[in-house]
């Protein structure tokens, strides 16, 4: 994305950082975990998707964006069926952690001055879901800090790596998508239907989606804004 001014905290300079938080004291944490995606999507999908948008926010509505957070997704799997995806797929969850993680890295940003949070996770089972529900419910009536939990699959159909993930990037970032690795194991894999197979996926529809996203939280973060300067 082209700007005179970026969004990301971590390429922004020196007193450059403090003096956005200053200006508009809303940030925004993409979250997610390494995660097969089909083969024609890349593992690390969840948090770029969710990085990726977040800029898009930050440009739409003001508001930095914090570095982007791989080792956040849990699964609340056996031990066992952690093991087989992690040595089969590749797959990586921090169930033990990623809570405890998230909390730590929260606080910390709510102590830059930020005083509305959007948790933005590109996983979503529902184990993740309660958790930056959790999370955010932590915050709330505690803290000068209002978290908002927030993933696609609140507001829209979500799948995994089907029409709706794959639309995502082909709007945020076609170069990462490889439509020709659409296959037989992918579809037996993830289950995908004639309704959610990323064959039908589109440019048209993930720039669309997001654009819900960007409508849907922007009332959540005046109503915060609100909030938070009574």
């Amino acid at each position: 994305m082209q700007s005179a001014t970026t969004v990301q905290y971590e390429l922004m300079k020196g007193r450059d950082a403090t003096a956005a938080i200053r200006a508009f004291p809303v940030g925004y944490l993409p979250i997610g975990c390494l995660e097969r995606h089909g083969d024609h999507l890349p593992m690390g999908l969840d948090v770029i998707k969710a990085h990726q948008v977040c800029c898009h926010l930050a440009h739409a509505l003001g508001g930095s964006v914090f570095p982007p957070h791989y080792y956040a997704g849990i699964h609340n799997m056996s031990a066992a069926q952690i093991a087989k995806h992690t040595s089969e797929w590749g797959n990586i969850y921090t169930d033990q952690s990623a809570k405890d993680s998230l909390l730590d890295i929260i606080r910390q940003i709510a102590m830059t001055g930020i005083q509305v949070l959007v948790l933005y996770s590109g996983h979503y089972p529902r184990c993740q879901i309660d958790m930056i529900q959790e999370i955010g419910a932590t915050f709330t009536g505690a803290t000068s800090l209002t978290v908002i939990p927030f993933s696609e699959c609140l507001i829209m159909e979500g799948d995994h790596a089907g029409i709706s993930e794959t639309s995502f990037m082909l709007y945020l970032d076609k170069n990462l998508v490889d439509m020709t690795r659409i296959s037989d194991v992918n579809h037996r894999d993830h289950g995908w239907t004639e309704q959610t197979s990323p064959a039908t996926a589109s440019r048209a529809k993930g720039k669309q989606d997001v654009q819900a996203v960007i409508t849907h939280l922007q009332s959540k973060i005046e109503a915060a804004l609100r909030k938070e300067s009574r």
